[in-house]
């Protein structure tokens, strides 16, 4: 996986005292050190940020409950961004 071009969601979800979780990645871009160019700054904003991510996670969430691909009594247990290699590690992802 490249964390230079996209980013890892995570979704814990607890049923039963089991924790499972699913996984999927994002577009994400990486900025540099510097002023950003107006090109950089337009790509920036296409890409989703933490809170719009986090609002996905939760609607992917709750859409699957809905629709019985998880167990009505299921629980989110967190929600989890990883942009960079290190913090998927801290995930065992």
């Amino acid at each position: 996986m490249d964390y230079s071009t996209e980013c890892t969601v995570c979704i814990k979800v607890v049923e039963g005292g089991l924790e499972n979780r699913i996984v999927y990645e994002r577009p994400q871009v990486q900025l540099p050190n510097r002023p950003l160019t107006q090109a950089e700054r337009a790509r920036a904003l296409q890409v989703a940020s933490d809170d719009e991510l986090t609002a996905e996670a939760m609607w992917i969430f709750d859409d699957m409950k809905r629709k019985g691909r998880i167990g009505e009594m299921a629980e989110l247990g967190g929600i989890f961004i990883a942009r960079t290699a290190a913090a998927a590690l801290e995930m065992n992802l």
